[in-house]
């Protein structure tokens, strides 16, 4: 079987050391997001639970907001086969609460690559199964080199998983 890089964005999400809030699946109180990459980036979906309530019955807009910037984060990735450091992310555009229970479709795309100023932007939008509006999200990406990364994140070394996508 070929292994391309919709293949590598499973294989990298679903790693049980991944401590991600956002996509670590051994993460307890994390959204556990699993994403299948698509021609233009990334998609997901998760059911809204109980315990991310905000105003009762319905899930707090921080956890969608937080679904949207992982999905942004993984259709850089599928697109692209790299990661980058957000440089600004916008306002969470909200059309509708989410009902606790009820079921989240996310979906993000790349919107523009710019190898020479290593710039990225991308959008994320979250809809009901139905394809009914719920929320929106933009963020802009420096890409950058794994020097870069390192310094920028305070790190000394690359944390595992993260080989070959900084260039």
């Amino acid at each position: 079987m070929r292994l391309d890089r919709r293949s590598l964005l499973v294989l990298l999400e679903n790693d049980a050391a991944n401590p991600c809030i956002g996509c670590g699946p051994a993460n307890p109180i994390g959204l556990r997001l699993a994403f299948e990459g698509t021609p233009e980036g990334a998609r997901a979906s998760f059911v809204a639970e109980a315990r991310w309530q905000g105003f009762p019955g319905r899930m707090h807009s921080a956890v969608l907001y937080l679904a949207l910037v992982e999905t942004l984060n993984w259709s850089l990735f599928a697109r692209t086969g790299r990661m980058g450091l957000p440089a600004r992310t916008g306002a969470l555009e909200m059309a509708r609460r989410v009902d606790v229970g009820a079921t989240v479709a996310l979906e993000g795309r790349v919107l523009r690559v710019d190898e020479d100023a290593r710039a990225a932007s991308a959008e994320a939008r979250a809809a009901t199964p139905a394809g009914e509006p719920i929320g929106r999200l933009e963020r802009e990406y420096a890409l950058v080199d794994e020097a870069t990364f390192l310094v920028r994140m305070g790190y000394d070394a690359l944390p595992a998983g993260y080989e070959g996508v900084f260039r």
